[in-house]
């Protein structure tokens, strides 16, 4: 359970400051401005102190449809809220209505960035192990085959 947990935070460590690193990326070229160093390190404090409640709502183990939908807004509004206070306490830029506005896309875009790796990634895995299966219980009937 434990190394599950450090696994899923560093996907989603690894997910979240890529994601974050694209906007940056647009909105420092559409804006014109310079990035300073500690901007690199600043994202990467971000990106970590998002991914440990991603980590911890999204890998409760739910068996409720409803639950499940709780969790994702409740998920959602957390992440809203914590980078809204990271922009205040790096200065990235004032809190206005439109800065928060844009900032929710940003949300929403980083969202289901990290919600699309994670799904090619589970996909991609799901048909190796598929096709692991097939091969080993093949292997198993052709042997039992044999035998009889």
């Amino acid at each position: 359970m434990v190394k599950e947990f450090f696994i899923s935070l560093l996907h989603y460590f690894v997910d979240i400051t890529t994601a974050v690193l694209i906007a940056a990326a647009i909105y420092l070229t559409v804006s014109g401005q310079q990035m300073e160093s500690v901007i690199l390190w600043q994202i990467l404090l971000s990106g970590f102190i998002t991914a440990l409640p991603t980590a911890i709502l999204l890998c409760l183990d739910t068996r409720s449809a409803k639950l499940s939908m709780i969790l994702w807004f409740t998920h959602f509004l957390l992440i809203f809220v914590i980078t809204l206070l990271l922009l205040k306490m790096f200065g990235w830029c004032r809190i206005t209505p439109l800065s928060a506005f844009l900032t929710f896309l940003a949300v929403v875009f980083i969202y289901l960035f990290t919600c699309s790796v994670h799904y090619l990634v589970d996909r991609k895995h799901t048909t190796l192990m598929n096709e692991q299966l097939k091969k080993r219980y093949a292997g198993t009937e052709k042997a039992q085959k044999e035998n009889t």
